[in-house]
């Protein structure tokens, strides 16, 4: 933990963010779930999903899915509480308990239970089998990838808390507000190696999660509070290094954990070593904790570097960005509509995998339709009052 600790104050004395924008989350958030959706084009190879009828395996692809899985849904609660900290610390935009509850029910619940029960009547309905309860719960738990809208739902409300704690220390107790908040980070991450289980409504993996979401706080907060003491980010070959080096150790712990959780490795002549298939179940769980904390880190400070290197001062993130920020809850709301049935109800990876070209194309074909066609529903969506409601 303590060199998490010196690489987060190392971010903020070397990370340089204007006040009242945050130009890194307007790339950080499109990017990482656009790599969410590729991850899950290419689950039918990393053995995510089951492979549907014809495709064959492909080690680069199996190798490719899981470098994008060692940190990417993690990512999504880091820039939550990242912009969580900007909006209470740095704007003032903090609500009262129940306002907030509402607030956050109408964002993350309500669309579960919408968009879930849509899915629930599309793909798992079956009147012959049909059970209120057990409906009920699958709807509410977060059916398919929606399981991570409840499960943010409480990371919001533990980190409200959180936060009027340690708002109370900086107005009351000055010198107590960072050991506390150190402090939180530690313990957060000690309970992030546990693993809850038979929680309903995203209760049970809220715990891991929350780790993630206080760290992209803690690390807005560190940074934004020593902005005016800081000199840009992406001048000097210490921020340049430091890139690096998060890349290569992100990379070598996943590797480690890829080779403890695998006899063999996709495209390789490997063996599992003997010292690696002792690891217990705690040390398998470090592993997890130690590449998806370096995989955001490293994510975060290419993007800051780059930033740093690129952005004028003066300059404003692009309609672009801004539109893809606008698209992405919608994107990652709809794309599992589009892409399983693709995958399972079509005969398109037949049709692919009949030459192989098509093989080394498919997931990307995948890719293409479901990105337009989740990108055309939010348009469409946003268009009316309640898709404002839903996803605006």
């Amino acid at each position: 933990m303590a060199l998490y600790s010196s690489v987060i104050v190392f971010f903020s004395y070397f990370c340089r963010v204007e006040k009242k924008l945050l130009y890194e989350i307007s790339i950080i958030r499109p990017l990482i779930i656009f790599l969410l959706v590729v991850y899950h084009s290419l689950c039918v190879f990393t053995g995510g999903w089951v492979p549907p009828e014809g495709v064959p395996s492909n080690a680069a692809y199996w190798w490719l899915g899981h470098l994008i899985s060692g940190f990417r849904i993690e990512t999504i609660a880091f820039v939550g509480g990242y912009v969580f900290c900007y909006q209470c610390f740095e704007l003032g935009r903090r609500q009262h308990f129940f306002a907030f509850l509402w607030k956050k029910f109408k964002r993350l619940i309500i669309p579960c239970f919408v968009f879930g029960t849509v899915y629930f009547l599309l793909f798992r309905f079956n009147p012959h089998r049909f059970n209120w309860q057990v409906a009920f719960w699958r709807v509410a738990n977060g059916i398919e990838h929606l399981w991570f809208l409840p499960m943010l739902f409480w990371c919001f409300l533990s980190c409200w808390l959180i936060d009027r704690l340690l708002g109370w220390l900086y107005d009351h107790h000055r010198a107590w507000f960072q050991p506390v908040g150190w402090l939180l980070l530690i313990a957060l991450a000690g309970v992030s190696l546990l693993r809850v289980t038979g929680l309903k409504m995203g209760l049970s993996r809220a715990p891991y999660f929350l780790f993630y979401f206080y760290l992209g706080y803690w690390l807005r907060m560190m940074v934004g509070r020593r902005e005016a003491k800081c000199r840009p980010f992406g001048n000097g070959r210490g921020a340049l290094l430091l890139v690096i080096l998060l890349w290569v150790f992100y990379l070598l712990s996943l590797l480690v954990h890829l080779q403890a959780t695998h006899l063999t490795l996709p495209g390789c002549d490997f063996q599992c070593p003997h010292w690696l298939l002792g690891f217990s179940l705690l040390a398998m769980h470090l592993l997890i904790f130690a590449h998806t904390t370096l995989g955001i880190l490293a994510l975060y400070a290419t993007v800051t570097y780059w930033l740093g290197r690129h952005r004028q001062p003066q300059s404003q993130p692009g309609s672009f960005l801004r539109q893809c920020s606008r698209l992405c809850y919608g994107v990652y709301v709809f794309h599992m509509f589009f892409m399983k049935p693709f995958y399972y109800n079509t005969r398109f990876p037949q049709w692919c995998c009949s030459s192989g070209v098509g093989v080394w194309l498919m997931p990307w074909a995948v890719l293409i339709a479901t990105l337009a066609l989740s990108v055309l529903c939010t348009w469409l969506l946003l268009k009316t009052r309640f898709g404002r409601f839903l996803i605006g």
